[in-house]
């Protein structure tokens, strides 16, 4: 392994990897795609010699690091799961001991099961954090003069009670953190008053609580306060919520796409249709079901800036589609988690994208969730958009019994319609769309 920087070298090793990072997307294609390919190589060369895990995988394969010289050519190397990384590090963390106090752990939300914890060094940690600060870059932020509003994470150190540190009293990099916990129901105004306060020219808050503020703020005839720049963290945008989005925060909206595993890895930025894919950091492939290089299929993601625990050829989870421009990938649309399965009677199971799709065919709901509790029952969640009548609650409910017949070519469900005035996150803070309650 290589020199680990100290903890107290991490804010200097953020500016350095920030200094280094490109700060807005390239416009040269064709020079980014050259330079994404001279890091696969890199990266290839260094997980073959100083990375056991992967060394393995190379033997296994009679593979060496001189068959990788593009980001296409990594679909010769397995893909890695969930499982293998949780087994991967659990292995780091028995075999290393004492190297663990040095490492940061992170850990994921446990959405699609139980939460895996994974380790980075400082200096990962470090090009981790500047990746994200140069992405809000991409979208216009100033970090050095911004001021940002920001959820406090699963595993986050931050103590959102502190005031500001003595940098931030000089207006350099202000950041306040937010409990979004703490903000539910009624709480809701107190949270738009303190957008409305602060005026954040950045706020990255999770998407369910950006749309949970935007109709309390519908229905009480508040305004709040339009920022420079706002991402949704930790979940996908459907289309419905992104006219909201707009309607209520601005022209600002920026896309960032990853999973806690590899970090951001692609954004779609104001006015853009394409998710640009950050070619000095990260690969993003897609694959089919026979494991081929595809222009739709299975996302695999690979990290370029992780030098002691790469993330190499990883299953994020979800299925997307692409297209090339000038050799470069760019992702097109993002059509959710694979296990997002609804289940049939016949024991097959489908994807449940198709009918996440139903609500922006009908306007008046703000936010909707399905819950399949059993193999012919399937509960919809839904809030009226407070600020459309232009349908009734039974128009909807009717659109919906026609669109998921012809979506599965018979009355195969019995649909039960549930009207709430919000749908509460779930547990990890996050808003899954779909959910299978039946054991598989």
């Amino acid at each position: 392994m290589a020199i680990n920087f100290g903890k107290e070298f991490k804010n200097v090793m953020t500016l350095y990897y920030l200094l280094k990072l490109d700060k807005k997307v390239p416009d040269d294609y064709a020079k980014a795609k050259a330079r994404q390919d001279r890091l696969v190589h890199k990266t290839m060369k260094r997980a073959y010699s100083h990375v056991p895990y992967y060394r393995e995988k190379f033997d296994e394969l009679g593979l060496t690091p001189n068959d990788f010289r593009s980001a296409e050519d990594l679909v010769k190397f397995p893909v890695m799961t969930r499982k293998d990384l949780r087994e991967w590090m659990q292995h780091e963390f028995e075999a290393h001991p004492d190297k663990v106090g040095n490492w940061e752990i992170f850990s994921t939300s446990g959405s699609s099961g139980v939460p895996l914890k994974f380790a980075l060094t400082h200096r990962e940690a470090a090009c981790m954090n500047a990746n994200w600060i140069r992405v809000l870059m991409f979208a216009g932020y100033k970090p050095f003069t911004g001021k940002m509003l920001s959820f406090l994470t699963t595993h986050s150190k931050v103590d959102p009670k502190k005031g500001d540190s003595w940098v931030q009293k000089l207006g350099i990099m202000r950041r306040k953190i937010v409990p979004e916990h703490l903000y539910v129901g009624e709480g809701m105004r107190d949270l738009i008053e303190l957008v409305n306060d602060y005026k954040p020219d950045c706020i990255c808050f999770r998407k369910n609580v950006l749309v949970r503020m935007a109709l309390y703020a519908k229905k009480h005839g508040m305004k709040i306060h339009q920022p420079k720049v706002y991402t949704p963290v930790s979940e996908m945008v459907d289309e419905m919520t992104r006219k909201l989005l707009l309607e209520t925060y601005g022209p600002g909206l920026m896309d960032a796409y990853g999973c806690n595993e590899t970090a951001s890895c692609a954004v779609r930025l104001p006015g853009s249709d394409l998710y640009y894919i950050y070619a000095d950091t990260h690969v993003l492939n897609l694959i089919d079901e026979n494991g081929n290089l595809a222009d739709e299929g299975k996302v695999i993601g690979t990290t370029l800036y992780k030098r002691d625990f790469p993330i190499i050829n990883y299953e994020i989870g979800d299925t997307a589609t692409s297209e090339t421009i000038d050799g470069l990938r760019f992702i097109k649309t993002i059509k959710g988690r694979t296990n997002d399965m609804v289940m049939h009677a016949d024991g097959t199971e489908t994807s449940a994208t198709e009918l996440m799709k139903i609500p922006n065919g009908i306007t008046g709901i703000a936010q909707f969730r399905y819950v399949q509790t059993a193999i012919d029952e399937i509960h919809i969640l839904l809030v009226k958009d407070p600020g459309n009548s232009e349908h009734s609650k039974e128009d909807i409910e009717a659109f919906y019994e026609k669109k998921v017949e012809e979506l599965y070519g018979r009355p195969e469900y019995k649909l039960v319609f549930e009207w709430m005035d919000e749908i509460p996150p779930d547990e990890n803070g996050k808003m899954r769309c779909f959910i299978c309650k039946l054991k598989k």
